[in-house]
Parts: C-alpha cells; sequence; structure tokens
C-alpha cells in the first residue's frame, strides 16, 4: 500500500507530486520492482496513473467537528484508509463503487467518498448530497498500475522494454496534467450549475487522522521488514523533498502572477 495508496502521504506529508519524485528520483522505482520479488510474483509492473488526492466525501449536512463526523455510516475505501477511519470513531463502511449510490438512497450509509471532483460528478453524487469536502488524508496519493507478465516482460527486446518505460512516465506526467484541469471543471460545474456546497474540512479532523494513521504504519513497520524498508525511504525522502514544497516563500512563478 505504501506504492498504491499510501495513507495520510505517508505519514510525512507526501502528494501526488512528492510520489512521483521519490518514485523517479529518490529510490521508490527500484523498491517497487523490488515488491515483486518479495511477493513471489512473476510479474513486471508499471505505475501508470496518479488518481489523488481523493476529496474526504459527500455529506447530507454540513459537519463542524469530528463528533458531527462520528454520526454518519461512511462508506470508505478498504486497507488501511478506511481501517483508520474506524480507529478514530467513524462508523467505516468498505463497498464496491457500484454499490454506493444505491446503498445511500436506501440510507445504508449517510455519507461517503470516492474519489475527485470528475469521478464523483460522473458517478452522480451531487444527485444525492450536497455538501462536498475536498480536504482529506485517507488517500493523498493514489496510484493506477498495469502488470506485465514476466516471462513475456523478459521476450521483449531492450528497445520495446526502453519503449514501455518511456510511455509508463509519459502517462504519469499527462495523467496527472489531465486531472488537475478536469477536475477543476467538474468543481466550478458542481458548486455553479447543481447546488453543490463546498466546504473546509474541519480541523480537528486531521490531527486525529494523522496520529492514527501513523499508528498503523508503524505496526505495519514492526510487522514487515520490506514495508519498514519502503517507508523508511519515503521517510528519508520526505525530510529533504517535503520542506522544499510546503514553504510558501518558495514560489517560483510569483513574478509571472504580478505580470
Amino acid at each position: 500500500m505504501l506504492f498504491g495508496s499510501p495513507v495520510a502521504g505517508a505519514g510525512v506529508g507526501i502528494d501526488n507530486i512528492a510520489f512521483l519524485s521519490w518514485f523517479q528520483y529518490g529510490g521508490g522505482k527500484e523498491l517497487y520492482d523490488e515488491l515483486w520479488d518479495q511477493m513471489g510474483v512473476n510479474v513486471k509492473g508499471a505505475i501508470l496513473q496518479p488518481v489523488g488526492p481523493e476529496a474526504l466525501g459527500w455529506f447530507s449536512e454540513p459537519i463542524n467537528s469530528m463528533e458531527d463526523f462520528r454520526k454518519y455510516r461512511f462508506r470508505t475505501p478498504p486497507g488501511i484508509p478506511g481501517q483508520t477511519y474506524k480507529d478514530i470513531g467513524v462508523a467505516s463502511v468498505a463497498m464496491g463503487g457500484g454499490d454506493i449510490l444505491p446503498a445511500l438512497e436506501k440510507g445504508t450509509i449517510d455519507a461517503a467518498e470516492w474519489c475527485c471532483p470528475k469521478p464523483d460528478s460522473v458517478f452522480g453524487f451531487q444527485k444525492v448530497l450536497k455538501h462536498y469536502y475536498l480536504q482529506g488524508l485517507h488517500q493523498v496519493v493514489v496510484n493506477a498500475d498495469m502488470y506485465i507478465n514476466g516471462d513475456v516482460y523478459d521476450s521483449l527486446t531492450p528497445l520495446q522494454q526502453k519503449a514501455l518505460e518511456v510511455a509508463a512516465n509519459a502517462s504519469l506526467s499527462k495523467a496527472m496534467s489531465y486531472r488537475i484541469y478536469e477536475n477543476g471543471k467538474a468543481l466550478k460545474d458542481l458548486t455553479e450549475n447543481h447546488g453543490v456546497q463546498l466546504h473546509d474540512t474541519p480541523a480537528d479532523y486531521f490531527p486525529a487522522y494523522m496520529n492514527a494513521a501513523k499508528a498503523s504504519l508503524e505496526k505495519k513497520e514492526a510487522d514487515n521488514a520490506f514495508f519498514a524498508k519502503v517507508w523508511q525511504s519515503q521517510k528519508d525522502f520526505a525530510a529533504i523533498a517535503v520542506p522544499v514544497l510546503s514553504n510558501p516563500m518558495l514560489v517560483w512563478a510569483k513574478p509571472l502572477l504580478i505580470l
């Protein structure tokens, strides 16, 4: 899960841009290749599509605190992100995408998350819920992968293997660029044409979720040596890269905005 969806930005502030930097230049790609040997599977993997950051989700009424949040039966993804919600007292319910809207309409759940403004609007959340919160920690980074049979990959020529690598790297950049613009257009449409109200996530959500996520990561670290190795790599990377990304003084395009 440290490659596909590191909960709460791996607990160290890694967002999608930082993840790509770690993956391509901070040792992540080499660890990703090692993952398949650790799992004992004969595949060659490629990360193709950054999906996150995912929105906190959709609610029937505004939430002003974690106390309000805990009143909802909330659809979440499975695994550590969903379990972390349970750890902070939210009634987390994991279910497949096709079941979410029917469950909301029947009252089986009261609130839900899926992805981001564009996919959420295509899903039709705005038809049943009107209060939308973008800032969430459960899936700040989300990636989609492609898997190739290891024997098939080994049978390719070096030129063909390089072509796959170049295409995968191009897909990473194009997917991120596409989603920024498409999500922006979708959010504008949701708020201007569908009565969706955009809210700031309650401030007490962030320390509650982050602390629980770190506890889960530390438990996994203690239980699995390879997990510990990957997470340490991400922590080492974050110590160098995150201060640059998070420093408000380092806005290199600022002169362009003045013009």
